[in-house]
């Protein structure tokens, strides 16, 4: 048993030192879910009153959460219930992800000082919502990989799309290297993503406090958003800029070697209600 134990504890050492690592000057993802009530539940509910009173309602908070640096409000598309609603978060750190969870009532406040315009906001958008929130993630966000959305007056809904591929364990990498892997992702998202623009922005998380490292094959999570359906589905616009940009048998098989073959995970394709969203 003593044995058993002492061999627990070092695996358990071994797991978090691999993949609970952190790089300062990343941020942090939070991934929550909630529920919508069916709008014929709601009392004067209309699909129009709801988008009105959501995006009231997050224009004002996001005016004042200085902590929360940039926000989607991802619902059903091909993922999920109808009901189901993803809010994912971005913060400087995990202590700016906590405060601005633990202070909701303090920065609705400084949103609204008037207690009567408080309480109509409040109660405007909360009528359209379950009495549920489930925390799904926590992730580290990869800034010198990210993608950023450019601003513009207008802001249309957007598709947004998530996948997990894995790399392969260093160990299983013939003549590779923590730094040539690094090289390597930076070379495709200098060469490859920020070229195609279909791609409108993109988050590269990777674990913080969530997930599960089986075998040393470690998940990387793409959080893509794209203007539409037809530009999410292209399968031809991204692998001729790859294609461009790695000419050679072998440039291609340098980056490629660092991936597991056949570990495509789709996660969920969603809607972005954008009117909601705080960009950076």
């Amino acid at each position: 048993m003593k044995n058993f134990i002492k061999s627990l504890l070092i695996t358990t050492i071994m797991v978090g030192s691999i993949f609970a690592q952190y790089t300062k000057g990343n941020t942090v993802i939070a991934w929550s879910k909630y529920k919508f009530k069916a709008i014929s539940e709601v009392d004067d509910g209309t699909g129009k009153d709801r988008s009105e009173s959501i995006k009231a309602y997050h224009k004002g908070r996001n005016a004042k959460a200085n902590k929360l640096l940039s926000s989607l409000f991802l619902t059903h598309y091909w993922t999920g219930s109808v009901r189901d609603v993803h809010i994912i978060n971005e913060f400087k750190n995990m202590e700016d992800a906590t405060d601005y969870s633990g202070n909701s009532s303090d920065l609705n406040k400084k949103a609204w000082p008037n207690d009567e315009k408080r309480k109509a906001a409040l109660t405007a958008n909360g009528k359209y919502f379950q009495s549920f929130h489930e925390d799904l993630y926590i992730f580290e966000n990869n800034v010198n990989l990210e993608k950023k959305k450019k601003k513009s007056k207008e802001n249309p809904n957007t598709v947004v799309a998530v996948t997990t591929s894995y790399w392969k364990p260093l160990s299983k990498v013939e003549g590779g290297s923590a730094d040539e892997r690094d090289k390597m992702m930076k070379e495709y998202f200098k060469k490859v993503t920020m070229k195609n623009d279909k791609i409108l922005s993109q988050r590269w998380v990777t674990h913080l406090w969530t997930g599960a490292l089986t075998n040393g094959y470690y998940p990387i999570t793409l959080i893509t958003e794209f203007a539409s359906m037809e530009d999410a589905d292209d399968l031809e616009t991204e692998p001729k800029i790859f294609d461009k940009a790695f000419k050679t048998d072998d440039e291609k098989k340098a980056y490629g070697k660092y991936w597991a073959p056949a570990s495509h995970e789709d996660i969920g394709l969603f809607w972005n209600q954008a009117y909601t969203n705080k960009l950076k």
